[in-house]
């Protein structure tokens, strides 16, 4: 870690990490280049008009990577919501300044492939479009004839072996003129770009990760009349899309950031990586019982899952990355890819310097001896039944309810709210529950988990901690990104 550098964040009372996560947005995507901050502080220093920068920008990205035309945008969930705009609106002003209101009578049906629904996909849904699913090629072509269809979304990640595949997709959307555009913000950028020469109208990436651009950036590439509605439906125009706003830094950085990736030594860098996790992995392998296996991710990104469930069973994910987040340097292990007893580390963030802490930190607190669980025994108070549930957000008090089931420790039941009920189950501890409810929102598991700190036979008190995740980023870090706020509850 560079120490000098970390004093801006220590200023403000902010200590950095070492990563072993990945690039995510939750851990400030990934750090740029020398080449990528020069390009900024470039571009910083002069005055510019965006229209022309826009415009040479969409020249420069087509030389690159073979799409027609692309653009900019403040990151890949904006390409998503300004492609949708442009399939929506196209660049006709009278239906651009309306959205996301809506156009008369006129419905707007974005298809998903069963399976395919994820988190960013609200970039979609900000146009006023809603959302179906489509297990297979029957279902694709009654939908098409039941719905005016706007757009048909992919997760390139997700397409392989997938009930519905972009190639079966192809023809029925041809055969309407209906827009294909794919989700590719995980995947490595190539050139020819793989999606557009596939077929597929608009393709989304992520700059600010495996690119290491600007934190806030992306590209929409595709077919050249749509991607320029995209960015007339964008900033700096004064249209739907005016709040995504990108600077001509974010721009300039960001293809400086592509150019680079192009003319990088991947192959290099994969063996570095894997260099990297071969040092965690031989300094871990003495710890008896503990399992190290390795995968990769795409980008051709290699990972090491450490798995202590047989070694140090009582040990939960989230009680060691707090252990390793209370040292200096802090080290950060994430949930992505792994499970309650294992962590997948990712040597993207890492140099040289950090994997010798990671191995070491983990050895430390992998093979320690560990204290026998003060909490004493679970609370006795009966909790089975309803209770009136008051829970504190910011606009005022929410009333929900649960319904309580207590068998010994365990504990199960119901969470009703005004949008829909979340089965719950948990346990009983020495102060009250701890009580974990899941419920559906577009696709996304949304997280109540209630933890009762003061509890009696007619009153309980505490916080609930709230979030939400896809299917593939269900874990501790997504589960209480919303933060938390207080419950109270009576009997009613």
């Amino acid at each position: 870690m560079n120490e000098e550098s970390a004093t801006v964040y220590r200023q403000l009372g902010v200590e950095p990490i070492v990563n072993c996560g990945s690039s995510r947005s939750v851990y400030g995507n990934s750090v740029p280049s020398d080449a990528v901050r020069e390009a900024m502080d470039g571009a910083s220093r002069h005055y510019v008009i965006l229209e022309e920068l826009g415009e040479a920008a969409g020249r420069r990205l087509a030389a690159l990577t073979g799409a027609e035309w692309g653009m900019i945008t403040a990151g890949s969930a904006t390409g998503l919501a300004l492609g949708a705009a442009a399939c929506v609106a196209a660049n006709d002003p009278l239906r651009m300044l309306r959205l996301p209101g809506a156009f008369g009578a006129e419905e707007r049906v974005v298809l998903v492939p069963k399976g395919q629904r994820f988190a960013y996909d609200q970039g979609l849904r900000l146009v006023g479009a809603k959302i179906v699913e489509v297990e297979d090629v029957a279902a694709l072509t009654s939908a098409l004839a039941a719905h005016n269809v706007v757009t048909i979304l992919v997760l390139a990640e997700r397409d392989a072996g997938a009930s519905l595949t972009f190639e079966q997709i192809l023809p029925h959307a041809r055969a309407r003129n209906i827009p294909i555009l794919v989700d590719a913000a995980s995947d490595a950028l190539e050139s020819p770009e793989i999606w557009t020469a596939r077929g597929a109208d608009l393709v989304v990436y992520s700059v600010s990760k495996l690119m290491r651009g600007p934190a806030a950036s992306g590209l929409l590439l595709g077919r050249e009349a749509l991607v320029r509605a995209a960015w007339y439906n964008g900033p700096p125009h004064h249209s739907f899309g005016r709040v995504m706003k990108i600077g001509k830094e974010q721009i300039v950085g960001a293809l400086a950031a592509v150019e680079q990736w192009f003319a990088h030594d991947h192959a290099a860098e994969r063996r570095l990586w894997r260099q990297r996790l071969d040092t965690v992995r031989d300094r871990l392998q003495p710890i008896n019982a503990l399992r190290l296996d390795f995968d990769t991710l795409a980008g051709g990104i290699p990972r090491l899952r450490v798995d202590w469930s047989e070694c140090r069973p009582g040990l939960t994910f989230a009680e060691l990355q707090a252990a390793l987040l209370s040292r200096r340097p802090r080290i950060l292990i994430d949930d992505y890819g792994g499970s309650e007893t294992s962590s997948m580390i990712n040597p993207f963030a890492l140099s040289d310097d950090d994997v010798r802490l990671v191995a070491e930190a983990l050895f430390e607190a992998l093979s320690a001896e560990r204290p026998p669980n003060p909490e004493g025994a679970a609370n006795a108070c009966d909790v089975g039944g309803e209770w009136r549930v008051e829970i504190a957000f910011a606009t005022g008090p929410a009333v929900h309810s649960l319904h309580l089931r207590r068998q010994g420790d365990a504990l199960s039941g119901r969470h009703v709210t005004p949008y829909g009920d979340g089965e719950a189950e948990g346990t009983m501890t020495a102060g009250g529950f701890d009580l974990q409810v899941f419920h559906m929102v577009e696709g996304s598991f949304v997280s109540f988990r209630f933890v009762a700190e003061t509890c009696t036979p007619d009153r309980l008190s505490g916080f609930v901690e709230l979030g939400a995740a896809g299917s593939h980023t269900k874990g501790p870090t997504t589960l209480r990104q919303f933060g938390k706020v207080p419950f109270s509850a009576e009997r009613p």
